[in-house]
């Protein structure tokens, strides 16, 4: 089990420092981290280096995306929610930038999965927990061979609690001992989260079960710069959301809480080709569970060399269309990715 303090903070103080460019909020932040002086806002900190833990090997704290192949996991539905998994290569077309693009493969696979569970212990979510955690046990124990899982919980800042093990048991110790505590900080989390599962999870397949009542108010990130690290990293999300309980009136400056909270859970999950979930009732979740394991396990693996191969580092849209010639189909797969650019580390 991962308890110091040391591995409670790296990960946020990681992501802070590396992903976004360097405005005084986050010159204070590294500042601190690093024991300088303030009043050195406007100035770029170094690039932290990633802090490992005793005995999780080696490994470069960047990457160089230099592949010329985009591999996409695709989800593929009735119009009565059930997954279809009959589909041949030819029911499938690709486009980037709305261009249509040559698939090089495509079939069904149940591929091992890098799962993390985000779990919002903010206090709003006291009295939930107790079944949030047994939804999340049920994915642990649904394991199949090659699978891997990690633990964040996240209050006022996100915390690794359990890194990435193949024992079960030691991913239940870590949801046992998760406690409520005050502050929101959902953004963050899944910003830390998504990372830490792209450069440390061994499988391609790699995703995130968050559960949130999403009233999302200490984080560093926006949506918008969310979304945009995203697209960065192969990272489905599937978000439970509990805005139920938030305010549903409206305010002079704007959308109400519970609003805003719904549809940023819809969007950030939308983007990255996940699911976002509202359940009515604590009891659903068992069932919500289920769903989760059953998407995560029927996907197919579409594979294409994209016609646009400039390394200029950005974003190229992806929209898959299927179709089979008998009933309308509902696709689920990620917006798009970040191209690679000539020598810049992600």
């Amino acid at each position: 089990m991962l308890r110091s303090s040391r591995m409670r903070t790296w990960l946020v103080m990681f992501v802070l420092a590396s992903c976004l460019p360097c405005g005084s909020m986050l010159g204070n932040v590294w500042a601190k981290s690093q024991g300088q002086q303030k009043g050195s806002e406007g100035k770029t900190p170094p690039r932290p280096e990633l802090k490992r833990s005793p005995g999780s090997g080696e490994q470069d704290g960047g990457i160089v995306i230099k592949s010329k192949e985009v591999l996409l996991d695709v989800a593929v539905f009735d119009p009565n929610g059930k997954f279809v998994g009959d589909l041949k290569p030819e029911h499938f077309t690709v486009y980037e930038d709305q261009v249509q693009q040559k698939i090089e493969s495509c079939r069904l696979e149940e591929a091992p999965i890098s799962l993390g569970f985000v779990i919002d212990t903010s206090g709003s979510m006291r009295q939930k927990l107790p079944n949030v955690v047994k939804a999340a046990l049920y994915l642990a124990h649904s394991a199949k061979k090659g699978d891997e899982f990690f633990v964040v919980d996240f209050k006022e800042k996100a915390e690794l609690v359990e890194e990435f093990t193949s024992r079960t048991g030691d991913i239940e110790d870590a949801l046992d001992n998760l406690i409520a505590g005050s502050g929101t900080a959902m953004l963050d989390a899944v910003a830390v989260a998504a990372q830490y599962a792209h450069k440390e999870g061994k499988n391609r397949r790699k995703a995130l079960v968050v559960m949130s009542d999403g009233d999302e108010r200490d984080s560093f990130y926006k949506r918008k710069d969310l979304i945009n690290l995203m697209h960065e990293y192969d990272v489905q999300l599937y978000m439970v959301g509990f805005p139920d309980e938030l305010s549903s009136d409206s305010s002079m400056f704007g959308k109400s809480p519970q609003k805003r909270a719904t549809e940023l859970i819809k969007d950030i999950a939308g983007e990255t080709g996940g699911r976002a979930f509202f359940p009515d009732s604590l009891d659903q979740l068992a069932e919500i569970a289920r769903q989760i394991n059953s998407d995560l396990r029927s996907q197919y693996t579409v594979s294409y060399a994209p016609t646009n191969d400039k390394a200029d580092g950005l974003f190229r849209r992806i929209s898959v269309r299927v179709d089979d010639g008998k009933r309308k189909l509902v696709v689920r797969t990620r917006a798009g990715y970040t191209a690679a650019a000539d020598d810049v580390k992600k």
